[in-house]
């Protein structure tokens, strides 16, 4: 499953470009999200994505680190991928701020900062910095043994969850934890690194059928369990239910390019999936769409969908003109990396707001 020569791998952006799609959609202010199209299809998308973050950070540290820990921790390895996550970050917290502050309301800059700022799925960065860090070791562990490695990752994942009910950790901090995604990121560096290992299918059926138990139990008879009381979309047992079915979407669609305008429109949407999701946060929690977010559902969702992508696009295209210019030295500030970036953001964040106003 690995690309070889090959420089970018289009099924991953349309991937990332459908559930990014998904995000958006389930965003919307929904009554009921209990239906089997939301239980086992449109909440998916940050199963899905989990996998594909530990795909595409194997990928990586196998490129540029070589599977060397002590690379794979080092600052040349670490900078580029600070500056992917925060930098859009950061313009996307300042935008906040503009906001609030237009608001006349109270700007807690430690929530903006370092909690992930306002708006649906604003847990997702500190989980990525997180993930920054833990990731080597679950890197190193399935290089060494696929099986093992697996097994480690699926015990953290419910140690954690045991942690959660004995510690009583309140919803709000679980929801910025790392520890609940172990297992499915575990999944996606296993796809990459042991391409050669196949999943036997009576494995695949094993795996599916005890997800979607899991699924049905919980949401066709709303079975409570102690385990897995936060975040029941997106639960351990979940990722048994979704590993199969990105196992067979891997193997029948890997190699697959769609040709013409959709494809090259996926595989942009799918580059920008971070800036669309940043994007969607400020738009949904600061209620940009007006009115007509009031509306039916199929007038709000694809309007949602036709604002948030175009400027999610445009925010992705503005951050890479900045980071070509700094890389080039056009964009060097005193102060450093950190100072660069800070004042990259204050740039990409005025003229987010200008767009959305004008």
């Amino acid at each position: 499953m690995q690309e070889g020569k090959k420089q970018r791998i289009e099924f991953l952006d349309y991937l990332k470009a459908v559930c990014v799609i998904m995000v958006i959609i389930t965003h919307y202010g929904w009554e009921d999200k209990t239906s089997p199209f939301f239980t086992m299809l449109i909440n998916m998308a940050v199963p899905v994505f989990m996998i594909v973050s530990g795909y595409n950070f194997a990928m990586s540290n196998r490129k540029k680190a070589d599977g060397n820990l002590e690379k794979m921790y080092g600052w040349n390895m670490m900078k580029p991928k600070l500056i992917r996550f925060l930098l859009p970050f950061f313009a996307i917290c300042l935008l906040e701020i503009l906001l609030l502050a237009a608001q006349d309301k109270n700007i807690p800059l430690f929530r903006i900062f370092v909690l992930g700022a306002y708006g649906p799925g604003s847990y997702y960065v500190p989980i990525m910095l997180q993930l920054l860090v833990i990731f080597p070791l679950i890197y190193v562990m399935i290089a060494y043994n696929a099986k093992l490695g697996l097994a480690v990752a699926a015990l953290a994942n419910l140690a954690f969850e045991v942690c959660v009910i004995v510690f009583d950790m309140d919803k709000y901090y679980y929801r910025l934890s790392i520890g609940r995604y172990l297992l499915l990121i575990a999944f996606g560096c296993y796809l990459y690194l042991h391409p050669e290992q196949r999943v036997k299918p009576y494995q695949m059926w094993m795996m599916f059928l005890a997800g979607l138990a899991y699924l049905i139990a919980v949401f066709g008879f709303d079975k409570d369990f102690e385990l897995f009381g936060y975040w029941k979309t997106t639960a351990m047992p979940v990722a048994f239910y979704i590993f199969p079915i990105v196992i067979l979407l891997f193997r029948k669609f890997y190699h697959c390019t769609i040709p013409g305008f959709a494809g090259r429109l996926l595989t942009q949407i799918g580059k920008a999936s971070y800036h669309i999701f940043l994007i969607q946060m400020v738009y949904y929690h600061f209620e940009l769409g007006g009115a007509i977010m009031q509306t039916a559902w199929y007038i709000a969702v694809p309007f949602n969908i036709l604002v948030t992508v175009p400027f999610g696009l445009g925010f992705y295209e503005l951050d890479n003109q900045f980071v070509k210019k700094a890389a080039r030295g056009k964009a060097l500030h005193p102060g450093g990396c950190i100072g660069n970036i800070f004042i990259c953001a204050q740039v990409v964040s005025r003229d987010t707001v200008c767009a959305f106003f004008m």
